[in-house]
């Protein structure tokens, strides 16, 4: 009697095989895209946040201004905008908002504060 494996044995063996290749090869690609997606929301709450920290520094009357969404130098496909607003006498709402593009559309983090003159 002879021990081996059929030519059909080897055939389903092969392809239980490239499935799960196929299947492991798409979670991989899943994965790559869902840590870009957070590295980039982390840059951009960073970005905001930077800037925010800088906005605190400013003097309150006259440097403390909306600034148009531009490039962020030293990070390629980030733009940041400031909207500044008062709410109040003495009392300005401060909002960075920071884009990127990503899958033909426009993504966005935001941070919002409010900074009193006293």
């Amino acid at each position: 009697m002879k021990h081996g494996f059929t030519l059909l044995e080897i055939l389903i063996t092969a392809i239980i095989f490239t499935t799960a290749v196929v299947v492991i090869a798409g979670l991989f690609g899943t994965g790559l895209v869902s840590s870009l997606d957070s590295e980039n929301t982390t840059i951009a709450i960073n970005l905001a946040q930077k800037r925010m920290e800088e906005i605190r520094n400013l003097d309150f009357d006259t440097e403390i201004v909306s600034e148009a969404k531009a490039d962020v130098d030293g990070f390629a496909g980030f733009r940041r905008e400031v909207v500044v607003s008062e709410p109040q006498a003495d009392l300005k709402q401060v909002t960075v908002t920071v884009y990127w593009s990503y899958k033909s559309g426009e993504i966005s983090e935001s941070l919002v504060t409010y900074i009193s003159k006293n």
